[in-house]
């Protein structure tokens, strides 16, 4: 059977021009759809295929109560179109009941499935998409009765819900959006920022506070000038000073042969020495603060580069 042609993108002039073309098919009285149905049903294609082109319309209205779920008018009607089809090839008068009404269940059928199925970037089950929309729904009658926009507790009322039902209900409206997308689509004038471009890198840290951290690492570094060469070790592989990740006083005593408790000691000794030296910090000059991080800094690449070596 020869498949209507439908407008598949979101190109306005070109589904103008499909709905003009839509409107050329007479309306067909209640007995004429009968008979067509009646044909139909026998194997007649070219009655399937005038059934079809009189009800397009329908399926135009019906699309239009579903814009704004994701999809674009021209996809919902494409959708529906898919749907009448299938409902003129399995349609038998002999049901009892009209094509329009029989119709309309396929329409909506096909065209709740094809926004479950592509509107979204995570797909939700149908039962709750169907949830979804009444949700929208009762919420837009019970603002206009109320004159204002209903509150959480009056639409959990309504809907007969519990407040965390709901709001579980209403995560599912969460939208994704492309950190591609731009962010004024259709505006004048050539912007082409992305979202991308706007959302702040995580990763990297702010300038002040490198900053920051740098002057603090280098001024610990100038105090450390007043430790033996068995302290600074200690201290600089236990806190991870230029040279390695930090490690424990259990690992460190293994390394240089002793218990995990003279390590702790030694290191308890050098870390007040440290905080002596910042105390007295604020009197050195600035000459004696470059050569206390020079040699202290020289001292600890050196060590990056040897082995342990043994406690005495």
């Amino acid at each position: 059977m020869k498949r209507l042609a439908t407008a598949r993108t979101g190109d306005w002039s070109a589904l103008d021009a499909y709905l003009t073309d839509v409107a050329q098919y007479p309306n067909l009285s209640e007995p004429e759809i009968v008979a067509l149905g009646e044909t139909a049903c026998a194997g007649n294609v070219d009655a399937q295929e005038q059934l079809i082109k009189c009800h397009l319309r329908l399926v135009v209205k019906i699309a239009h109560q579903y814009a704004g779920f994701g999809l674009p008018l021209a996809d919902l009607i494409s959708e529906g179109n898919l749907g009448l089809i299938r409902a003129a090839e399995l349609y038998n008068p002999k049901f009892g009941t009209r094509f329009l009404t029989y119709a309309s269940v396929w329409i909506k059928q096909r065209i709740h499935r094809a926004i479950t199925s592509q509107a979204r970037a995570v797909r939700i089950p149908v039962w709750r998409s169907q949830r979804l929309r009444k949700l929208v729904r009762i919420h837009e009658e019970l603002s206009c009765q109320l004159g204002r926009t209903a509150s959480q507790e009056e639409l959990a009322d309504r809907l007969g819900l519990s407040s965390e039902e709901l709001a579980d209900l209403q995560g599912d409206r969460i939208e994704v959006v492309s950190i591609d997308a731009p962010t004024h689509p259709g505006a004048p004038g050539d912007d082409s920022r992305r979202i991308a471009d706007l959302l702040p890198d995580e990763a990297m840290v702010e300038p002040g506070a490198r900053l920051s951290a740098e002057e603090v690492h280098d001024e610990l570094l100038a105090c450390l000038s007043d430790l033996d060469d068995r302290e600074l070790q200690v201290i600089s592989h236990k806190f991870g000073f230029k040279v390695q990740e930090p490690v424990s006083f259990r690992e460190l005593g293994r390394r240089m042969g002793v218990s995990h408790e003279w390590v702790r000691r030694i290191a308890e000794l050098a870390l007040v020495k440290v905080r002596r030296a910042f105390a007295d910090a604020e009197q050195w000059s600035h000459r004696e603060r470059e050569e206390r991080y020079s040699k202290t800094l020289s001292r600890v690449n050196a060590m990056a580069s040897t082995d342990f070596a043994p406690a005495k």
